[in-house]
Order: structure tokens, then sequence, then C-alpha cells
């Protein structure tokens, strides 16, 4: 009986947050938050902009002109933001 129990708390952790197992990682120094989209600089100089939702803003702000891991995910030939963190 355990053992369903635990099967089945597997299977909807696994259902309940799959964007993180196809999540994709940059990281790069915070140059520019904007409305709807972030800009990072990678360590050959190239900027990527990223699209990020409302509230993903506030997450950023303390990263800005910092160096930050990023969490995406491309969607529709765009790179959307997941989560962001600190480097390592």
């Amino acid at each position: 009986m355990r053992d369903q129990w635990l099967g089945i708390l597997f299977c909807s952790v696994f259902f309940l947050a799959p964007q993180l197992g196809y999540a994709e990682e940059f990281a790069g120094m915070l140059v520019r938050v904007d409305l709807n989209s972030v800009t990072l600089q990678g360590s050959n100089d190239e900027k990527y902009v990223m699209q990020v939702e409302q509230g993903q803003r506030r997450e950023a702000a303390p990263y800005l002109g910092k160096w930050v891991r990023v969490d995406f995910r491309t969607e529709k030939g765009a790179c959307r933001v997941i989560r962001f963190r600190p480097p390592r």
C-alpha cells in the first residue's frame, strides 16, 4: 500500500512541475529589465533578450548589473524565462 502512495506522489509531482524538466540554463550579466523582456550579456559580449512575465521583473531587479543564472524555455522561437538564480 505504501508503494502505491509513493507512486501516486511521484507521478503527481512529475505532472505538476514539467516546465523545470525541460528548462535550459544561461549565465550572464543582467544589463536591462524592460516591461516584457530582460537583456543579458554573455561572457563573449553577445546580448540575449528573453521574455518575462510581470512578476518576474521584480524577481530580476536585484540582479540588475550583476551576474545571474537564468532557467528558460524556448517557445515559438522566443526564449521565455522560468526563474532567476544567483551564480554558482
